[in-house]
């Protein structure tokens, strides 16, 4: 279009602003660009860099310390929930440690024995992250780790848009989200750590990929380096959903530089710029060879690869699945009701929202909808893709092709946590946002352009917030699907009368009533709140777009703005009444100890230790606790050994017993801790404060005994049928998948005469079981130990022996006649394999930091090598 009065000179060329619509405007971008921008001059821009870094820097060190100060300064030790199952299935392996100094990877306590490849998976080599774990190790947890993360958002936002205020803004903005406070107080740990390495990967990542064709080979070296570095730093969290997650965006990212690349007819500068990216792929991995290579192996024989496809099944990977109207909990935290009790949403549970703020949500369309670079296109395509993916199965035209397409996306479970990258990028795009308003533009045009912008993006906030605000969230049920029914049948079972009894539903009526107008008084007061928030925001914008009001001034009110509101609900969630957040000197302190495992505890040391049964406790698969004082038959992990979960499912329910007697003999399962009493067994003991009864079985089986006769069963169905089959006897038979050497025959006969055959246990450690074995001719060692075929070893006397699968979950040892020393040992070759691989890259990848960079340094000023 044409200008009627003459351009204004640009600071930096000295050269009229081209008109904005002509030719030459239309060769530098896109039309929907907005012009040049001219750069203001007032007394922050007039600051040195340092000094506006470090202003910044100090403002977000007030922001995570006066967050966090409860845990800092305080006395408050922070353990959610998942921390106290974690505490409780690591208890075994870290006795051992504390007792001789050696690490073991065998946890005996939890699920009939594991794997402690993902309990204790801590890297033993150190890294760039070794900084922050040594800080969390004396008390700065997690404000040490919080700082990373504010640092890296800072730093992300800064590199790509080149505004230190604009930084602070996606720093707050995705430091103080509400879903970081929650899953704190969840105790999810390592997704939080995951989250606080992820800027830090995408600014190694944008660096690399953006490099310019002018680089010199020793910078590029050295930015695949410091990449690979950020990648194994983000793997050694260990939450690998999170990292999956940041390479999807990245993903987005790439695309678009690629595409940019070529239309600029620099294809071959980003094709090498991709294959660095692989190169320092590569590294990345080498670097976490130590823990993933022993995990990777885990994971094969684990329900995370138990489907057809090699991952998780659909409806168990569904699981938490964000609703569509549930999404308004973005810029509404309590629309859905908040957490807890108050919730009423489409997932089972949920602690509290994945809150991002109005503030932010104006930010983010303001940039998108104003900012034409193709970081912000792509930013703006990965967001709407997270939160599709978070819709999960109800979304299905996409994420079921994703499921069964994209590679990896079925190892995970979840969906809604991919709301955690969503907000992440939205609080990027607040920081393009940012920019976009602190850019003075060079012609009217396009500061008339941003303007309409504002308006329009404000207008659409305001609109969607304040309507359902008016409307009393006309719209929302306020009640969870099925929810009627259940409270008419608890009622019914009160009352003793029908569910469909006038009394019982007048009475659900009376509580629903109740339930749900608590619930609209939730979402009408942050309805309410957001639109205020909204409004604060618009009114300083406007005095930014109308010159009332300096840019910096705007952009520092606005990042206040930001952490008032998101630090205000966060701390709905972390505070000093939440029960992980108690006065506490451990971790230890929070377990609770109940007379019935202190009962338990008792007949353990009466046995002679461990090693000799274990204990069935309540809620088996959800419950690691009782892991913490004895050896339970259950536990609680993400990704347990298939075999013990088809114990679950398979092997130990009876329709009529409740409890299969064959199943708990076969973990020598000595007492069942339950609300009552099974069928055919005893009750010892029954705890005075929680009721529980500790009931024995006398008939279990020892840990490891002599069987006289083998069976082979190839078929898993007809086995397991075998198994649960009361008739059968796991004393006398054993049944065996495959045949052991020398066939079935060469190891069955008649019973010994009283003192022929025993077994004697030695030594029981985590990582090695000893047995002393007398028998009277061949006959299988049957140890009621979970069967792992990656990384258990026999030997019986000085010679190697096989361990066969027995009774579908145990492991089976031929013994020749005699009396032999039995030895299992476990030395998982991919854990000493890894470490070693991790070594080397660590010392190539950090040496070659410090070469190549101080190369760099001493040959500043000189032309490119």
């Amino acid at each position: 279009m044409a200008k009627t009065q003459k351009s204004r000179t640009s600071r930096r060329s000295n050269r009229p602003a081209p008109l904005e619509g002509n030719d030459v405007w239309r060769s530098r971008s896109r039309v929907r660009r907005a012009g040049p921008a001219l750069r203001e001059a007032t007394w922050w821009e007039g600051l040195p860099g340092a000094a506006r870094h470090g202003l910044c820097l100090a403002f977000l060190l007030l922001v995570a310390v006066g967050f966090f100060w409860p845990t800092t300064f305080g006395g408050r030790t922070l353990v959610g929930g998942d921390t106290v199952q974690w505490r409780a299935t690591a208890e075994a392996m870290l006795q051992y440690e504390a007792a001789t100094g050696d690490e073991a990877n065998w946890a005996p306590n939890v699920f009939g024995g594991m794997p402690g490849t993902l309990i204790i998976g801590s890297p033993a080599v150190p890294g760039a992250d070794s900084v922050a774990r040594v800080l969390r190790r004396i008390g700065l947890w997690p404000v040490a780790h919080f700082l990373v993360l504010l640092g890296g958002m800072y730093a992300l936002v800064f590199y790509l848009t080149r505004s230190s205020l604009a930084g602070v803004i996606g720093a707050v903005g995705y430091g103080l989200s509400t879903y970081l406070p929650v899953i704190l107080t969840a105790g999810h740990n390592s997704k939080f750590v995951a989250l606080a390495y992820a800027p830090w990967l995408l600014l190694a990542f944008g660096a690399l990929v953006r490099r310019g064709p002018e680089s010199s080979k020793m910078m590029s070296a050295l930015l695949v380096l410091l990449f690979a570095i950020a990648a194994s730093v983000n793997l050694r969290a260990g939450h690998v959903q999170i990292t999956y997650y940041v390479v999807v965006v990245a993903a987005v990212w790439w695309i678009a530089e690629g595409v940019a690349a070529v239309r600029a007819g620099r294809g071959g500068a980003f094709a090498v710029s991709t294959g660095l990216l692989v190169v320092g792929s590569a590294l990345g991995l080498a670097l976490v060879a130590d823990p993933y290579l022993a995990q990777w192996e885990y994971k094969a024989f684990t329900t995370r690869a138990a489907s057809p496809g090699g991952g998780l099944g659909w409806a168990y990977a569904m699981s938490w699945s964000q609703g569509f109207g549930e999404l308004l909990t973005l810029v509404i935290p309590n629309a859905y009701g908040g957490g807890g009790a108050t919730y009423w949403g489409g997932k089972p549970f949920t602690a509290g929202p994945h809150y991002v703020g109005t503030v932010v949500a104006l930010l983010a369309l303001v940039g998108v909808a104003g900012v034409a670079r193709r970081s912000v296109a792509a930013f703006g395509v990965a967001t709407l893709l997270t939160v599709l993916f978070a819709l999960g199965e109800n979304f299905p035209a996409l994420n079921r092709f994703a499921f069964e397409a994209i590679p990896l996306f079925n190892a995970f479970r979840v969906p809604e946590t991919w709301l955690a990258a969503t907000v992440l990028l939205l609080a990027l795009l607040a920081g393009w946002g940012a920019y976009y308003l602190q850019r003075r533009e060079a012609t009217t045009e396009a500061e008339d352009r941003k303007r309409r912008i504002v308006l329009i993006v404000g207008a659409g906030l305001a609109v969607l917030v304040g309507g359902l605000w008016l409307a009393g969230g006309a719209g929302l049920a306020f009640e969870r699907a099925g929810e009627a029914a259940q409270v008419q049948a608890a009622a019914a079972q009160q009352f003793g009368l029908s569910p469909g009894d006038p009394q019982v539903r007048a009475a659900a009526d009376q509580y629903l009533s109740g339930v749900e107008a608590e619930r609209a008084g939730l979402f009408a007061a942050d309805a309410a709140r957001s639109l205020l928030f909204l409004g604060l925001a618009l009114g300083l914008v406007a005095l930014l777009l109308w010159r009332r009001a300096a840019s910096w001034a705007v952009l520092a009110g606005l990042a206040l703005l930001v952490t008032v509101d998101l630090w205000g609900v966060g701390r709905r969630y972390f505070n000093e009444d939440n029960d992980a957040l108690r006065r506490r000197s451990s971790v230890e302190a929070v377990i609770p100890e109940t007379a019935a495992d202190q009962f338990v505890v008792q007949q353990v040391e009466a046995a002679g230790g461990a090693g000799r049964f274990r204990v069935l406790p309540p809620n088996p698969t959800q419950n690691a606790v009782p892991s913490y004082f004895y050896e339970s038959v259950g536990g609680y992990h993400g990704a347990k050994l298939t075999l013990i979960q088809d114990y679950f499912d398979r092997l130990l329910p009876d329709d009529e017993t409740g409890l299969n007697p064959n199943a708990l003999r076969l973990l020598s399962t000595r007492y069942v801790v339950a609300p009552g009493v099974p069928p055919g067994l005893d009750p010892v003991f029954q705890d005075p404060q929680t009721g529980l009864v500790v009931s024995e079985d006398s008939t279990a089986l020892p840990r490891a005994f002599l069987a006289d006769e083998v069976r082979v069963v190839p078929d898993e169905d007809v086995l397991v049928a075998a198994i649960r089959d009361p008739a059968f006897d796991p004393r006398e038979t054993a049944l065996l998948a495959a045949p052991p050497p020398g066939g079935a025959a060469a190891w069955s006969g008649a019973a010994p005469d009283s003192g022929a055959a025993s077994v004697e246990l030695q030594r029981f450690e985590p990582d090695e079981i000893v047995w002393r074995v007398r028998t009277d001719r061949p006959r299988l060692l049957v140890a009621s130990e979970v069967y792992y075929p990656a990384g258990w070893t026999v030997t019986v006397g000085s010679e190697p022996a096989p361990i066969l699968r027995t009774d579908f979950l145990l492991r089976g040892v031929p013994v020749p006649a005699g009396e032999h020393i039995v030895t299992m040992r476990y030395v998982p070759e991919t854990k000493r394999t890894g470490r070693l691989i991790s070594w080397i890259a660590t010392l190539l990848t950090y040496g070659g930091v410090v070469v190549v960079g101080g190369l760099l340094w001493y040959r500043r000023g000189q032309e490119p090598v």
